[in-house]
């Protein structure tokens, strides 16, 4: 994780935000509060222009032609004009506890764009291909160079403390505010703390989320991972 942070991506490049979101039999997606205000959140801080209603009832009626019996996902792309597009499938339901491992190499990324959820994140590209080759295992869960825990490549991560609190780590610790995890703090389910590697192996429970999948229980597998082009590591 690297301080300095609007660094970056070639201006050339069209970085477009994302929203993926849940949309349950009715439809209805539970979390759609919280998507909207990330997103007109990430346009400020990008300055992309922000479509507003027309966004939003263009979502509507996406998910309304959905099959009202079953879940499904959408996926949101908007780009730096102001364009969106919308892509939605089935959504299958998730076996818990969901495996999760800690990745071998610290998250170094930029602060800024970790905050916010784009098509620009390059340095999850090796943790995507080495999960794509492993299906069983949920997400790869990464710390900072400070050892403090971050985020998985796909998810928000929480531990239990001994006193049964569950914990999520800080946002200065480098992470995506998930909409879920955001649910959660505000619910009062979860609190916010600096969360050591050290916490993280011996915690005597794990949980992850996104907005898609939902809270769940999670169960944490060591050992050796060998990253695509690397030897195996501890």
């Amino acid at each position: 994780m690297t301080q300095n942070q609007h660094s970056a991506p070639d201006p050339d490049i069209d970085i477009a935000l994302i929203e993926t979101m849940r949309v349950d039999p009715g439809p209805a997606i539970p979390l759609l509060a919280g998507h909207r205000s990330r997103l007109q959140t990430s346009c400020q801080a990008l300055g992309y222009p922000w479509p507003g209603e027309q966004l939003f009832a263009e979502l509507g009626r996406h998910a309304a032609a959905l099959d009202p019996g079953k879940s499904h996902r959408i996926r949101l792309l908007l780009d730096r004009s102001g364009r969106f597009t919308f892509t939605s499938g089935p959504l299958t339901p998730t076996p818990e506890p969901v495996q999760i491992r800690l990745a071998p190499q610290m998250l170094e990324a930029p602060v800024f764009w970790l905050a916010h959820k784009t098509t620009h994140r390059p340095w999850y590209e090796l943790a995507q291909s080495w999960l794509a080759m492993h299906p069983e295992v949920f997400d790869l869960v990464f710390c900072n160079e400070r050892e403090e825990l971050s985020e998985g490549s796909r998810c928000n991560v929480y531990i239990q403390d001994d006193q049964g609190v569950w914990l999520t780590p800080h946002t200065d610790s480098g992470l995506l505010p998930g909409v879920m995890r955001q649910a959660l703090i505000e619910r009062g389910d979860v609190r916010e703390a600096r969360i050591s590697r050290a916490d993280f192996l011996q915690a005597p429970a794990w949980r992850v989320s996104n907005a898609l999948r939902g809270w769940l229980d999670a169960r944490l597998r060591l050992g050796a991972i060998k990253a695509p082009g690397n030897k195996e590591q501890q």
